[in-house]
């Protein structure tokens, strides 16, 4: 049966109906993949994953599927949720924007979606340099990547279960001992660091892909 990239994924409340949202990002990630962009991706060595996020935050947060997203849509994903909520470097913002003009690309000649060309349009020269910008600030950092980032700079891996263990453990005797610093947290609620861990999620590999560990071990989203 072929992809249907119109299909509806909410219920009547709006809600998410979750097997067929992740049978949806499965099929569409594939094509992707398998398109000539894609494999164009892959010849300039970018191991696609940050399109699965786009997709994925769209539709948890937004409301919205790839036929539906906005221009004003993929602005937010791209500059304020993935620098709020995805634990990665800065240095990585050319690759995303890079990846994500693909996929665009990809949307627009297989499924001749009438928004793809303005979601491109977001895609500019500039937006690498802006998206840099916003995921080096801390300020937009949720309580989670703040968390993430600070074991990071404390050389923990926070890649693993078994490294975030250890620093969540180092964290919580500092904080007892009173020389931990407290997580920045600007305009977020308080969370105790047992709950925070929670709330962090390691971001797996797509199955069926070679990841390029060196970049994907260190990316996370909550």
């Amino acid at each position: 049966m072929a992809f249907n990239i119109r299909q509806s994924l909410f219920d009547r409340d709006g809600m998410l109906r979750e097997k067929a949202a992740e049978q949806y990002k499965e099929q569409l990630s594939k094509l992707f993949f398998e398109s000539p962009e894609g494999q164009a991706l892959l010849d300039e060595g970018i191991e696609p994953g940050w399109s699965d996020m786009m997709v994925d935050f769209g539709m948890s947060y937004l409301g919205v599927t790839p036929a539906t997203m906005s221009p004003g849509d993929l602005r937010e994903i791209l500059f304020d949720l993935f620098p709020r909520k995805v634990s990665a470097e800065a240095d990585e913002a050319p690759e995303v924007i890079r990846e994500l003009q693909y996929f665009w690309k990809f949307i627009e000649r297989e499924f001749h979606l009438k928004n793809a060309a303005a979601c491109l349009n977001i895609l500019d020269d500039e937006a690498a340099s802006e998206l840099k910008e916003e995921m080096s600030n801390p300020a937009n950092f949720g309580m989670a990547k703040s968390f993430v980032m600070m074991g990071k700079d404390q050389g923990f891996d926070m890649s693993t279960e078994e490294g975030l263990r250890e620093w969540m453990e180092t964290f919580n005797a500092g904080i007892t001992a009173g020389t931990q610093p407290r997580l920045p947290l600007p305009g977020e609620p308080s969370k105790s660091p047992s709950n925070l861990r929670d709330s962090i999620q390691i971001v797996p590999p797509t199955p069926g892909r070679t990841a390029r560990a060196g970049r994907k071990k260190n990316r996370r989203k909550r």
